[in-house]
């Protein structure tokens, strides 16, 4: 016979003007925590699949993180150089979204399939999106937990 899980409790004195602190900081935690699981997956996940796709590997390190404020984190593109003298800020957007794409992709969204990228798996538009949605739908009631303590 299958045991009952264990029922997850906690007690505790917490003023009513204590509780905004206590919601606040979980808040903060969690935004670092997120945007943390972003960041990594985007620098070690690689097509195919959702994944930031390799040629040079200059996209791929040029990953950033940030805290803007207690309760914004961000995950950026930074503006770095390529081997051929390209800009990842030049690029990064028609890679990453299908937005400003060049013109040798003549419209279409072409990362694998151009000149330079062939032979790369498939890259999936939009994946930095796509990616935290996944994260969101498979790693968020983990990480409440954590915060919380399991509340």
């Amino acid at each position: 016979m299958a045991r009952r899980p264990k029922t997850i409790s906690r007690s505790a004195e917490i003023g009513i003007d204590q509780i905004s602190d206590l919601f606040e900081s979980q808040i903060e935690r969690l935004v670092v925590s997120l945007t943390n699981e972003l960041f990594v997956k985007l620098r070690t996940s690689t097509p195919p699949g959702l994944g930031t796709p390799v040629v040079t590997g200059t996209l791929l390190s040029s990953w950033q993180k940030e805290s803007v404020n207690r309760f914004t984190g961000r995950v950026y593109v930074s503006s770095k150089l390529n081997p051929n003298g390209s800009d990842t800020q030049d690029y990064a957007p028609a890679v990453m979204f299908g937005q400003s794409m060049p013109p040798s992709w003549k419209g279409r969204y072409a990362p694998g399939k151009t000149p330079k990228t062939t032979g790369t798996p498939a890259v999936v538009i939009r994946y930095p999106e796509n990616i935290m949605n996944e994260i969101i739908q498979t790693r968020l009631s983990k990480i409440l937990r954590r915060i919380t303590g399991g509340i």
